[in-house]
C-alpha cells in the first residue's frame, strides 16, 4: 500500500469518526437535551447566543481600540488610564462587577446613582421588542466582555509597534497617509493576528462568565438551569448544556479564524 493511500484512508477514518460523533452529539441534543419535555430551556438559546455574540463584539473590538490608542499614545495620561482600566477590568470578577453595577446604578433597587441603562431582570426575546432587548443586554454585554477587553488591549498594545516597523508602513507614511489611516489601514490588520488568536483560545472562560452575568442579570438564558440540573441529579440536562456550550466555543472559533484570515493573508498562505 502506498503513502498517499494510506494518507487519504487515515483521513478518510478520521472524517467517519468526527461526523460519527457529531451527529451522536446532536442526536443527543435534539432528543434528550433540547426537547421540551426533559429541557425545560428548549427556548433559552436565543438569550444564549445574544449574550456570547455580544460580549464577544463588545470586549474584543473595545478592547482593540483602547490598545491602539495606548499604542500610539505611549506614556500619555489617557494611555496609563487605560491601561490601568484594562487591568481592573482583567482582575475583577464579573459577577462582583455586576453585582456593584446593580447596587450603585439600578433605579427599582434604592441606588445611590439611579440610571436606567442597569435594568437586569428585563431581557426579552429580539422579535417581541427590539429596545427593549437592546436596552436589557447592553451593561451585561459589557461587564461579560470586560475581561477580554483587558487581554486585547494589552496584546494590542504589545504588538502593534512592533508592526508599524515594515517597509510598507514607511512607504504609506511617506506617501502622506496620515497617522490614524496608517495604523487601521496598514498596521493594525498585522497586529490583529495575535490578539484574535489570544481571543480564541479565551473563549472558554468567556462563555464560563456568561453563566455568571446571566444569573447577576436576570437573563432567561440556558445556564440558569444549572442550579436546578444539580440539585435534581437531572444530567440529560446537564450534559446538553455542556454539549451546547462546547458548540458555543466551537463555532465562535471557527468566526475568529475566518476574520483572521480575512485581515491577513499569511494566515491563508500558511493554513494546511
Amino acid at each position: 500500500m502506498s503513502g498517499s493511500l494510506a494518507l487519504f484512508l487515515a483521513r478518510r477514518a478520521v472524517g467517519v469518526v468526527v461526523v460519527t460523533v457529531a451527529v451522536s452529539a446532536l442526536t443527543f441534543v435534539t432528543i434528550h437535551g433540547l426537547s421540551p419535555q426533559s429541557f425545560p430551556g428548549s427556548r433559552s438559546l436565543p438569550a444564549d447566543l445574544s449574550l456570547v455574540a455580544g460580549a464577544l463584539v463588545t470586549g474584543a473590538s473595545g478592547g482593540i481600540a483602547a490598545g491602539a490608542v495606548c499604542a500610539r499614545r505611549p506614556g500619555t495620561l489617557l494611555s496609563r488610564a487605560l491601561q490601568l482600566a484594562g487591568t481592573v477590568l482583567l482582575c475583577a470578577p464579573v459577577y462582583v462587577v455586576g453585582l456593584l453595577l446593580i447596587l450603585v446604578f439600578a433605579p427599582f433597587v434604592g441606588a445611590p446613582v439611579p440610571i436606567g441603562l442597569v435594568a437586569p431582570n428585563t431581557c426579552v426575546g429580539l422579535t417581541h421588542d427590539p429596545l427593549t432587548w437592546l436596552h436589557a443586554l447592553l451593561v451585561p454585554w459589557l461587564v461579560a466582555g470586560a475581561p477580554l477587553a483587558g487581554v486585547c488591549l494589552r496584546m494590542t498594545r504589545a504588538t502593534l509597534p512592533e508592526a508599524m516597523e515594515p517597509d510598507f508602513v514607511r512607504t504609506a507614511t511617506a506617501k502622506g497617509l496620515s497617522p490614524a489611516r496608517v495604523t487601521t489601514r496598514h498596521t493594525l490588520p498585522v497586529a490583529l493576528a495575535p490578539t484574535l488568536s489570544l481571543t480564541g483560545a479565551y473563549l472558554p472562560l468567556l462563555v464560563g462568565n456568561i453563566v455568571l452575568v446571566e444569573a447577576v442579570f436576570g437573563i432567561p438564558g440556558l445556564y440558569r438551569l444549572i442550579p436546578g440540573a444539580l440539585d435534581n441529579g437531572n444530567f440529560p440536562v446537564l450534559q446538553g448544556i455542556v454539549i451546547v456550550g462546547a458548540v458555543f466555543v466551537v463555532v465562535a472559533n471557527a468566526i475568529v479564524d475566518v476574520t483572521l484570515a480575512a485581515l491577513d493573508p499569511r494566515v491563508r498562505r500558511h493554513s494546511p
